[in-house]
């Protein structure tokens, strides 16, 4: 136990040497222990590795220690890395909707197996001080340690790991020749003349071959690059890469994994075109198959992002042949269809459908049907068959058994057609099956929970128009067979609702009648007349069976049968009755017959004609319009709901044709109504927009000349009339013009323009931030007798306004401001000067040495070398860069507030607004407000100063939370804010690209600008 201690202590301490080694020693000798000293029982012991010096390489020695270290330390090291990766690549889940990402595995996930890897670097460590120092394997050591830091995302010390083995395990050109080389130039003697080379050739003989790995050098510097990319030091690692490309000294083991890692810095920077293409030849470094299929997928994608359709449908084909993962295969089919060109021949469709079809057949792919039905239809809709689609969009719901993101999809696709075929019934259904909250739906929410609440205000009218016409219809039959027909209802939706029939059951003992007519007790056992008891009497048994499958159908061994079968039964109707030219609003007029699969409408009507509870044939009876009232009543109802459905679609969803032919039904089935006005009024309107003047003048004729006195009249004569308080869309796109030349300082225009509405519609349509802003431009023009007046239209007609207290402060300054301005006027004001006070600092000024790097001579290019290797627990500061600004959040930041097309009475306005923010909730922050120009249309107020990015998002926060209150006058959509510091300032406004500038920040503090 005392020596495993004694060695962990040596493990340890030579781990805390490698840096000082790599910066100061110019070769790789250490002092192990330092200033401490050994156990006193291992005092006058030495290591191996410390006997180096000591000892003579003979051949002997320098096979048991090659051997002991393959086999006992760094085969056994290497293996419990390359498990960390395995389990890391196990656990990841890949999306395949998505970008993959570029490695199959997370560093999340490996730097988690903490423990697994320090035991790597433990046990390397110990096959370094184990062993004689000339071993063949302490490169190889070493860059296991250099790995294992980079998997546990230890990035400083991998890097500086790396580093010391490019400079300290560099081969020698002679015998002692320890120092005098120049690592990274063209005068090491091993680079071609006139070339720079900082890798090493790589001569071995077989016995090499065969018995060691090759030199872990030159793969240190492709790690170091990786480790430069994943500290988003890109130019270093373009530095490394630039030199490793033009490298001839560089083996052709490590071309791949240079083609690699250059793929890599591109796709940081998500430049998928070029890593793509330096992706596509490294292929063969994938270790496994699975790896080369996920690659190809990814180059897939790329390729598709960056347009090259042709690549893209190449590299999922390959993926798709050379995958052993079903999901990945039904992606990349899928994918793959997608990237077909319009004049593509359309049986590559039909082909890649069947394809799916078939594997949706498949046993193997059982927990996929619902991916593969869905995709499937999206296929189909992709050439036309939107009748196909809606079919395979309902087997995708039937076969999903996990509540998966398919479902919402399938059920949002199938309401989204059913929408635009102008089943509203349908779509209000599938609409309301939609999860909302399903992470990755990726939808427009807000389209949809509009159109949800509008459908949920025209479907039930719909609904109540068909009960009422289902149920006039069968009160139309004659007795005999009405009777007929409601006794066969009641059964049926009896049976649906798990009620017993309605005839009387006594306790008797189940019998069956037998051939001769007799009632047989199916309990008797066997007896002189042949009887058995039913179980062992296999023809009562098959009577049984066809008894119960006719009456209840083939019922699912699942919970909730009835349940579920009538829910699917109901997807799988409405899919199959799905039609382009279905009518809303019509009622089906030829299907009366009782045994047919319940449609919803039919479900309503019965419970139209009794209560939901009540399905006897006396409560369904009931309910049926057999007499003059009831049918009165009936029509009434459906003359109410017919105008409703028409003004829905006229005004709400602007469907004007589906609203004339609602209309024009009500005006066929109700010629004498009295709401037949409205039904003028809106045909006319409805024709007026459909562009066919001729028929919206005949019908606004018939409501002037047969219905002169109605509502309709009047409000065809002045649309205000009756409405005082509505607002027209048109008039109000007039006042929103108003407001914007206001803003942008063109008053006279804005005041002719105003003048002219105000005279035609009057005060109803003015807004309080267009009275504001009007308001302050009379205070700058001194006509305060007409900024009053604007001020008390404020407090008047919006007393709820948020501008209501502040039109009282400024009514009350122009009141008393000839003696405000006379006041400051004449005050004398002398600015005391303020008292300087310097602090000496007495600290002794420290130099801190430069560490020695010799790489740095590379004179090509600034090197990749060490300029931030202090130690673990000193990070350097993030960068962050695109193609056009570099983010320092560690550097002092401004808040900017960005005003479009806003004229500078209003800017100053808007500054005045926050500097009395500032004071009253801000107090104990000293915030600098100063106004700048970034273009001829933007004009800016900086925020200044903050430390750091994070101060600056704080203030960012509530100043964006405090503006439409503090500058309620202004519209949201005519500023916005953002952070920046100053050098990116002074860049913004020099190339303008605030677009790009907001993609970088939002990309690095969560899309919050």
């Amino acid at each position: 136990m005392l020596k495993h201690n004694y060695l962990k202590g040596i493990a340890f301490i030579f781990m805390l040497s490698i840096g000082n080694t790599a910066k100061a020693q110019p070769a790789w000798t250490f002092d192990i222990f330092g200033k401490e000293k050994k156990p006193e029982k291992y005092e006058e012991k030495l290591l191996p590795s410390e006997k180096t010096a000591n000892k003579k390489n003979t051949l002997p020695r320098r096979f048991v220690a090659n051997t002991t270290s393959h086999y006992n330390f760094f085969f056994n090291a290497n293996n419990r890395l390359n498990a960390v990766v395995e389990r890391a690549s196990i656990s990841n889940k890949d999306d395949y909707a998505k970008l993959l990402a570029f490695y199959p595995y997370s560093l999340d996930n490996t730097a988690s197996q903490k423990t697994e890897l320090d035991s790597v670097i433990y046990k390397a460590t110990s096959g370094i001080l184990l062993h004689d120092l000339r071993s063949e394997w302490v490169d190889n050591f070493y860059l296991l340690i250099g790995k294992s830091y980079f998997l546990r995302k230890d990035f400083d010390s991998a890097a500086l790991t790396f580093q010391f083995i490019n400079y300290n395990l560099f081969p020698r050109k002679k015998k002692n020749d320890d120092d005098n080389r120049i690592v990274g130039s063209n005068d090491n003697g091993t680079a071609t003349v006139g070339a720079v080379s900082i890798a090493n050739k790589e001569k071995r003989n077989i016995v090499s071959k065969v018995f060691t790995r090759p030199p872990s050098r030159n793969d240190a510097l492709i790690w170091l690059t990786r480790t430069f990319i994943l500290q988003n030091e890109l130019g270093d690692a373009a530095g490394l890469i630039s030199i490793l490309q033009n490298d001839p000294n560089l083996p052709k083991r490590l071309q791949n994994d240079l083609q690699e890692v250059t793929s890599y810095w591109f796709f940081a920077q998500n430049n998928y075109d070029s890593a793509a293409v330096h992706l596509e030849k490294a292929l063969s470094n994938a270790d496994t198959r699975a790896d080369r299929s996920r690659w190809e997928f990814l180059l897939a994608q790329m390729y598709e992002m960056s347009g090259k359709f042709d690549y893209a449908e190449k590299f999922y084909a390959k993926a798709s042949k050379r995958t052993n993962d079903p999901l990945m295969d039904i992606y990349a089919r899928l994918n793959s269809a997608k990237m077909m060109r319009s004049d593509a021949n359309p049986k590559e469709l039909d082909n890649s459908i069947a394809t799916l079809l078939r594997m949706a057949r498949k046993d193997k792919f059982d927990a996929y049907k619902d991916i593969l039905y869905f995709s499937a239809a999206q296929l189909s809709l992709k050439k036309g068959d939107t009748t196909a689609g809606i079919g395979l969009y309902a087997k995708s719901i039937a076969n999903n058994l996990t509540a998966s993101i398919y479902r919402d999809k399938s059920f949002l696709q199938l309401a989204d057609i059913a929408y635009a075929q102008k089943r509203y019934t349908d779509a209000h259904s599938f609409y309301d099956s939609v999860n909302l909250s399903t992470p990755k739906l990726d939808i427009d929410s807000a389209l949809v929970v509009n159109r949800k609440e509008i459908l949920g205000r025209l479907v039930p009218y719909i609904l109540s128009i068909q009960r009422e016409d289902s149920v006039q219809r069968i009160a139309l039959l004659s007795p005999a067979e009405r009777e007929v027909y409601v006794k066969k209802l009641a059964k049926k939706y009896r049976k649906e609702n798990g009620l017993k029939e309605e005839e009387f059951i006594d306790n008797d003992p189940i019998v069956f009648a037998s051939s001769s007519n007799k009632p047989v007790d199916i309990f008797q056992t066997s007896n002189a007349s042949g009887q058995q008891w039913y179980f062992y009497n296999p023809s009562l048994r098959s009577k049984g069976f066809s008894d119960f499958k006719a009456k209840w159908g083939k019922r699912a061994n699942v919970d909730n049968w009835r349940r579920k079968s009538l829910s699917q039964s109901q997807i799988s109707n409405t899919a199959k009755n799905a039609s382009p030219t279905a009518t809303p609003g019509s009622v089906p007029t030829d299907n009366l017959d009782p045994d047919a699969p319940a449609t919803k409408e039919e479900t309503l009507a019965a419970s139209g004609a009794a209560k939901a509870t009540d399905f006897s044939f006396d409560g369904l009876m009931g309910g049926l319009p057999l007499t003059k009232e009831k049918l009165d009543t009936s029509n009434i109802l459906i003359a109410k709901n017919l105008l409703a459905v028409a003004q829905i679609f006229q005004n709400e969803l602007q469907d004007y044709e589906q609203a004339i032919e609602t209309y024009t039904e009500f005006e066929k089935r109700f010629p004498t109504d009295e709401k037949l006005s409205d039904v003028y009024a809106g045909l006319s309107f409805c024709y007026l927009k459909l562009g066919n003047q001729a028929k919206s003048d005949l019908y606004k004729n018939l409501v002037k000349s047969k219905f002169s006195n109605s509502n309709a009249a009047k409000l065809m004569a002045n649309p205000l009339a009756l409405t005082p308080n509505a607002k027209s869309p048109e008039v109000t796109a007039i006042y929103e013009k108003v407001y914007n030349l206001f803003l942008e300082g063109k008053f006279e225009e804005a005041i002719a323009i105003k003048q002219k509405t105000d005279s035609i519609y009057g005060k109803n349509y003015w807004s309080p931030q267009l009275l504001y802003i009007e308001a302050v431009h009379y205070i700058k023009e001194r006509k305060d007798s007409n900024a009053i007046v604007s001020l008390k239209n404020i407090v008047s007609l919006y007393p709820k306004s948020a501008l209501k207290p502040k039109a009282e402060t400024l009514m009350d300054v122009l009141d008393r401001r000839v003696i405000i301005e006379k006041y400051l006027t004449d005050l004398q004001v002398t600015r005391v000067e303020e008292e300087q006070i310097i602090i000496a600092d007495d600290k002794p000024i420290v130099k801190v040495a430069a560490p020695i790097v010799k790489l740095a001579e590379v004179k090509a290019i600034a090197p990749p070398i060490a300029k931030k290797m202090t130690s673990d627990s000193i990070k350097a500061p993030a960068v962050f860069v695109n193609k056009a600004f570099t983010l320092q959040p560690d550097q002092p930041h401004k808040v900017v507030m960005i005003l479009d097309k806003v004229d500078g009475v209003y800017i100053n306005e808007a500054k005045n607004a926050f500097v009395r923010y500032n004071k009253e909730s801000m107090a104990t922050i000293n915030v600098v407000i100063a106004k700048d120009t970034l273009d001829a249309t933007k004009n800016l107020l900086l925020f200044a100063s903050f430390e750091n990015a994070d101060a600056a998002l704080k203030y960012f926060d509530r100043i964006k939370k405090a503006a439409p209150i503090e500058v309620s006058w202004l519209q949201a959509s005519k500023y916005s804010f953002i952070i920046i510091s100053e050098n990116n300032l002074q860049l913004l406004k020099t190339n303008k690209d605030l677009k790009s500038y907001k993609e970088l920040i939002n990309l690095n503090f969560g899309n919050r600008f």
